[in-house]
């Protein structure tokens, strides 16, 4: 990265912000995909996996990556960016994301190899999802990438998708949850800043003024949006009964009534 390049130039705020959605995004989105993986049948699976997708992948990844994006700045430089293209990120995001939880996750026990084709598949996603949100900048000048650091964002890209996958398969408890998505969520912004030490911008104040929208005009309706879609299986999550629990509820009280036909019988 070199000096022309900004990453504060909204201020620190935004970056504070995309990580604190990475983190939600993913604490919900893992969630979701346990219960897609202790769901009663396949076809609730299916929709719990589509909301860990819009969650996980939809907010915890590309929403904050598109925050932190936000920041980015050039001196000298009028900054847009093409909305298609971001809208590209966006579906590689959720297409990716899905795919891979239905290739990792299995109801039925767990799969090393699944786990590691799925980590595979989400992690290209991420590293695709950010160079997308690059691609997307339209600026006075000419910009570059240096392969090295592309190459560690790639790295710090499977480090996330592998991250969430295992949790999804060993977080059994609220505290590890919790932890868990905030140190991926970290290495959610690793993947920012790595991939944005690759970029090397040459400033050209004679070239025309770029063509495209200024992300900050769109982007309080899409993180509206995100919010929303956040709130979807955290109301489900609270009004659906976790099925271990109740099964063992079920348990209990089979055993009571047996206890007491048993004491209740005639003797002899």
């Amino acid at each position: 990265m070199d000096a022309d390049v900004q990453l504060f130039s909204m201020g620190s705020w935004v970056v504070a912000l995309a990580f604190a959605t990475s983190s939600i995004g993913l604490l919900v989105g893992l969630v979701s995909a346990r219960k897609a993986r202790f769901a009663a049948t396949e076809r609730q699976g299916l929709y719990w996996l589509l909301l860990a997708a819009a969650t996980a992948g939809g907010v915890g990844i590309w929403l904050a990556l598109l925050l932190a994006v936000a920041g980015f700045g050039v001196a000298d430089s009028v900054v847009r960016h093409d909305l298609v293209t971001i809208a590209f990120s966006l579906a590689v995001s959720l297409v990716s994301s899905f795919v891979a939880m239905v290739v990792a996750i299995s109801r039925d026990r767990h799969s090393p190899g699944r786990l590691f084709v799925g980590g595979v598949l989400f992690g290209a996603g991420i590293c695709v999802v950010f160079l997308s949100l690059i691609w997307s900048v339209r600026l006075q000048g000419t910009s570059s990438f240096d392969t090295p650091f592309v190459l560690a964002t790639a790295a710090v890209s499977l480090v996330v998708a592998f991250s969430f996958l295992w949790l999804v398969e060993v977080a059994d408890r609220p505290l590890l949850r919790i932890c868990g998505s905030v140190v991926t969520g970290a290495a959610v912004l690793g993947v920012y800043f790595l991939g944005m030490a690759s970029v090397d911008v040459t400033p050209d104040t004679t070239m025309a003024m770029p063509e495209g929208a200024e992300l900050f005009s769109v982007l309080f309706a899409v993180f509206v949006v995100g919010m929303v879609v956040i709130t979807v299986p955290i109301v489900l999550v609270l009004m659906d009964p976790d099925r271990v629990a109740a099964q063992l509820e079920r348990e209990a009280d089979q055993w009571v009534a047996d206890g007491a036909d048993k004491d209740g019988a005639p003797i002899g």
